[in-house]
């Protein structure tokens, strides 16, 4: 009985935040506060637009997502009583006990790698002032020091997620890290504009058109469209994913069952700090430093990240319970 009024309650709780943003997320509010308020006043009218319809979409699955919650919470009674439920929490996840326990640490190696590196990019944007232009540029410019470290970073995780898969003896597992391995690769290619700049090709006039920044790749498409979605996304695998799998037993049996690897507890404070390392956050605590791309150093570290993770599960490899 308790287990059912707390997660009735929790359920319940989760709706009511999740219409209340849907109904307070405007535009206006939101560039009131300075969130996608370059995007929203931006004189290309493809980025406004993409914008606006972002938002309008956010809010319309915050509405449903807060339904769905509400549902969740009338049928909680049936739900546990359904031998679904019951299998999932009688099986439980298909995960290794060994990996399980090295991701609720805290701190350990990939962790504080990626802590630190998120103190030493806040201390990089403290002391900013303090660069000359030339060396800013040499560190942010396209085809810069971060861009191709990202890159080099993005390929590290791409070929380690190829190798964990080729020496795990789940399938499923296995076949979640192919598939992150090609996703790692195809950001890769997006971050350095598939070669354009170091081959010399042009764009075609079809992507020119979408591309706010005239260059052969999706996530500068349709006004940052992808690059807010990839937020979105890195913000999910790395706090609620989480959250989900070992506070909820019915999310913990698929997502183990899915193979979708998660990170340990130290790293998912720090992909939350990246998540916030945005320029109206750095902007607010270090001030405005004009030609400072947050942004790219913002990719930097999420490339670290992903190669972390990949790192974290190579203990799906381990022989041992």
């Amino acid at each position: 009985m308790k287990s059912l009024i707390n997660r009735r309650s929790v359920f319940l709780f989760l709706a009511i935040c999740l219409a209340g943003l849907a109904l307070v997320v405007t535009p206006e509010r939101l560039a009131s506060f300075g969130i996608m308020d370059s995007s929203l006043t931006s004189d290309n009218p493809l980025t406004r637009q993409s914008a606006l319809r972002l938002i309008l979409f956010a809010r319309i699955g915050l509405a449903v997502c807060g339904m769905l919650l509400a549902t969740l919470a009338l049928a909680a009674p049936r739900i546990e009583a359904s031998a679904f439920f019951q299998r999932c929490i009688r099986e439980g996840s298909t995960f290794p006990k060994y990996y399980e326990q090295q991701q609720r640490r805290v701190f350990h190696g990939t962790a504080l790698v990626a802590l630190t590196s998120l103190v030493a990019a806040s201390l990089y944007i403290w002391l900013g002032s303090r660069f000359g232009s030339q060396t800013q540029g040499l560190v942010s410019q396209e085809d810069g020091f971060i861009e191709w470290t990202s890159a080099l970073l993005l390929l590290a995780a791409c070929l380690t997620a190829f190798r964990v898969a080729s020496r795990m003896p789940d399938k499923a597992h296995a076949g979640m890290h192919l598939f992150l391995g090609v996703l790692f690769f195809v950001m890769l290619g997006e971050e350095i504009s598939w070669g354009q700049r170091l081959l010399g090709f042009s764009t075609p006039d079809t992507l020119a058109q979408i591309n706010v920044q005239g260059e052969t790749n999706l996530h500068n498409s349709f006004g940052y469209l992808f690059d807010h979605l990839f937020i979105l996304g890195f913000f999910v695998w790395g706090c609620v994913l989480p959250l989900l799998y070992w506070f909820e037993p019915v999310w913990c049996w698929v997502q183990s069952r899915l193979g979708i690897p998660i990170p340990s507890a130290g790293l998912s404070l720090a992909m939350l700090g990246i998540t916030l390392f945005q320029e109206q956050v750095t902007d607010s605590l270090f001030g405005v430093i004009p030609g400072f791309r947050v942004p790219e150093l913002r990719e930097l570290l999420s490339a670290l990240c992903f190669g972390l993770m990949m790192i974290e599960s190579r203990a799906l490899t381990a022989d041992k319970s």
